[in-house]
């Protein structure tokens, strides 16, 4: 199957993977409502342009809660390249609040603006402190995501579908930590020095290694 990929695409089992993790992730650190995020073609159209600029996809909060639990929202807007690096600049409009039907809120940018730092308040804590969980959130969710042409493009251009819809996952890898001084046992909570300057093999590995063998 993995010599099947298309480019951008993960493994079916890479994805579900990543979907569990997430769900264990809102029975702890993700107490928020999601409504169905979709991208349509039309939209998609209209941010990418001729050039199929990227995509961004800004998380926000609506303003009125649901069941007691605040709601997820997204926003797109089209991000170009700025130079020769590597470094994507936002055009500030159009931006679309991406639904089943998406709508174009450059009308209303500072009421995006205003989703989008709540999302933020929510992301450090701030909304609900009394979370036991909440200042872990910073470490996992971000506050948005630079799509690549390629998917969209494989999506929208090559199998002509007319929308796609956006999920979430959560990754899970087993870092190294580095103390200075050694213990039997640990706190969690221990609030001395740790570094963390350890790259996991794979990706980066010596092939030719004969402890990689």
């Amino acid at each position: 199957m993995g010599s099947n990929l298309k480019r951008d695409q993960i493994p079916p089992k890479q994805a579900e993977n990543w979907r569990r993790n997430f769900a264990e992730e809102q029975k702890n650190t993700f107490n928020l409502n999601i409504p169905q995020i979709i991208l349509q073609k039309e939209t998609y159209k209209k941010l990418a342009g001729e050039n199929e600029n990227r995509l961004r996809i800004y998380l926000g909060l609506e303003t009125d809660k649901v069941d007691g639990k605040y709601v997820l929202c997204a926003f797109a807007v089209s991000a170009f390249l700025l130079g020769s690096g590597d470094v994507y600049v936002d055009y500030e409009t159009p931006v679309y609040k991406l639904g089943v039907k998406n709508e174009n809120y450059a009308d209303r940018s500072k009421q995006v603006i205003e989703s989008i730092r709540s999302y933020r308040k929510w992301r450090l804590g701030e909304l609900d402190s009394e979370s036991e969980t909440a200042a872990f959130r910073k470490y996992i969710f971000p506050n948005a995501y630079l799509l690549t042409k390629y998917e969209l493009h494989e999506i929208f251009n090559v199998q002509g579908r007319p929308e796609a819809q956006v999920e979430f996952g959560v990754t899970k890898t087993m870092n190294i930590l580095i103390w200075p001084e050694a213990k039997e046992n640990r706190a969690f909570d221990d609030e001395g020095e740790v570094f963390d300057y350890g790259i996991p093999c794979p990706p980066v590995c010596d092939e030719g290694s004969i402890y990689n063998s």
